[in-house]
């Protein structure tokens, strides 16, 4: 019922900071709450309805019962301000003042009729107070029945009755009926305490544990991403002398094209000499940022790209990693988008090619297909790697993947290889597969989600200072190629009247020289332009490092 539930939710909300108080705290406020009823309604009962005559020690039982209503009511307020142990300690201090005043007004035998007090006394003294109230409340509600005895032996003699010890007779007997319900008491509550240290000390020793189970976890993390970046740091030195032998031949392209063009002096040939320098020095510069890719160390920086254009990219280094006598057969595919750190990819290829070449020896077929599948209701492209090597027996395929596994001679191998491939593909949710077959070969196979297509971002709007004309034309080309939008002009005057009308219209600044009221940089982006991003001074930092402008 809504109404039930409204007040079990107002009894549950006591400010109790305890866990064991909060946990009375709904029972206690209901005991008093049902006193503060059922005190009132008692006494309408007996007066109204049964009628029960007045007698003059009615008015001391009405007296006691006012005393401890009026207390059961402040204990109820002293809960609601999550002071519960100052409320049970002032509620049992009026019961036993009452149950002192009864005793010894009307004596034990009529007490005898109603036990609640006496024993609602030491219940709420075990559980809230402790041990030592327990016993404590046990004596003096002990002292008070022989004190009631000592009455009624006293009203007998008065009476002249002939044996008037009597009026005690009770007294023995409700002093170890006490006792037993004292000390049941006192064992429960003794076993619920202890149980509850018992808890508390082994949670202590839990979150000890588990705290120092961290720190090693976290340890045994670091220590993995050092050897995997030492993985990395070997397979960088593997392919050193490969791609230094290219970045040769694409130095003595440039070195070529700038002796002949001492000799010329038309200026479309001097464009064209200038086009395939701009071509090898990008060509050098990809080489080189995938080699400092695998040295790389530090976070991820995914991205959208083909994964089949990577592959044919990286398709020189992969001619590097294996000895002349191995094939290498990169299959050309359509164009397939995943999401990935594209150093990333590429180092797993690198990697996988590695434990290929290691596996075949001198001679061998190293291929590389493309297929689509789908994992659930996403669609993949799988990047199959296949050697003609020896093959993995069923034992050592099941662990290929583990973290420092490997069959190769100690000093020879770390058994990152395949370990990294895979936690860098679960992390971009892919999945690796590993196919082997003694005496065929190893196929191993990489799955990653495709990428859809990415809304192309509006086109940057570039003014292009350079009084060369050479250089600025140079500029221009180079601008338009990647997608901008280009106005050049010869000189800062031309420049300066130019922004006074088109100011708000352009992303980027790219001037050989300083220009008065722009700053002193080369490139200079306008910071009050909404498409002045810091995309768009990426894309010019990044024409400026290889652009015709790099040295202005």
């Amino acid at each position: 019922m809504p109404v039930v539930r409204s007040v079990l939710t107002w009894l549950q909300a006591a400010p109790v900071e305890d866990p064991v108080e909060f946990r009375h705290a709904p029972a206690i406020q209901f005991l008093l709450l049902f006193m503060m009823v059922t005190l009132p309604l008692n006494w309408a009962y007996h007066l109204l309805l049964v009628k029960t005559p007045v007698r003059p020690d009615m008015a001391i039982d009405l007296a006691v019962d006012v005393m401890v209503w009026t207390t059961a009511l402040l204990c109820v307020r002293l809960i609601r301000q999550g002071r519960l142990r100052r409320a049970v300690q002032w509620f049992v201090t009026a019961m036993l003042v009452a149950l002192a005043v009864m005793y010894l007004s009307i004596g034990l035998t009529r007490q005898m009729l109603d036990q609640t007090y006496p024993v609602l006394t030491i219940v709420l003294g075990g559980l809230i107070l402790g041990r030592r109230s327990l016993w404590l409340i046990y004596g003096l509600i002990v002292l008070m029945m022989w004190g009631g005895g000592i009455v009624d032996v006293v009203h007998l003699t008065a009476r002249a009755y002939p044996r008037p010890w009597l009026g005690a007779a009770n007294a023995p007997s409700m002093s170890m009926s006490y006792f037993v319900i004292t000390l049941v008491l006192d064992r429960c509550v003794w076993a619920m305490r202890a149980a509850l240290q018992e808890a508390r000390q082994s949670a202590g020793l839990l979150l000890a544990a588990n705290e120092a189970l961290r720190t090693e976890m976290e340890a045994r993390e670091r220590a993995q991403d050092m050897a995997l970046h030492a993985h990395g740091m070997e397979t960088v030195g593997r392919l050193s002398a490969g791609i230094a032998h290219d970045v040769n031949h694409l130095v003595a392209i440039v070195e070529g094209a700038a002796e002949r063009s001492r000799s010329l002096d038309d200026p479309a040939q001097l464009r064209a000499l200038i086009r395939d320098i701009g071509g090898a020095a990008t060509r050098a510069r990809e080489l080189v940022r995938r080699l400092t890719a695998f040295a790389r160390r530090g976070g991820t920086s995914p991205e959208r790209f083909d994964a089949a254009r990577a592959v044919a990219d990286i398709q020189p280094v992969l001619r590097q990693i294996f000895p002349p006598g191995v094939d290498v057969d990169v299959e050309s595919a359509a164009p397939s988008m995943v999401w990935m750190d594209r150093s990333h990819f590429d180092l797993a290829i690198v990697n996988v090619a590695t434990n290929a070449r290691d596996a075949m020896g001198a001679s061998g077929r190293f291929a590389v297909k493309f297929s689509w599948s789908d994992r659930g209701n996403t669609r993949g492209v799988n990047v199959e790697m296949a050697d003609s090597g020896p093959g993995m027996s069923e034992a050592v395929r099941v662990r290929a993947c583990e973290p420092f596994f490997t069959t190769k001679p100690t000093g020879e191998g770390t058994g990152l290889g395949l370990a990294m491939v895979k936690d860098m593909l679960v992390r971009n949710s892919g999945e690796l597969t590993l196919t082997s077959v003694p005496g065929v070969g190893t196929t191993v196979g990489l799955w990653l989600p495709e990428r859809g297509e990415d809304a192309a971002p509006a086109p940057l709007r570039v003014l292009v200072v350079e009084r060369d004309e050479g250089r600025r034309d140079a500029s221009v080309v180079s601008l338009e190629e990647m997608g901008c939008i280009v106005v050049a002009v010869a000189g800062p005057a031309e420049a300066g009247a130019l922004l006074d009308h088109l100011a708000d219209d352009l992303d980027v600044i790219l001037a050989g020289e300083p220009l008065k009221g722009w700053g002193d940089l080369a490139v200079v982006a306008l910071q009050r332009t909404a498409a002045a991003d810091v995309a768009a001074r990426d894309a010019v930092k990044g024409f400026r490092a290889r652009g015709p402008l790099a040295a202005a």
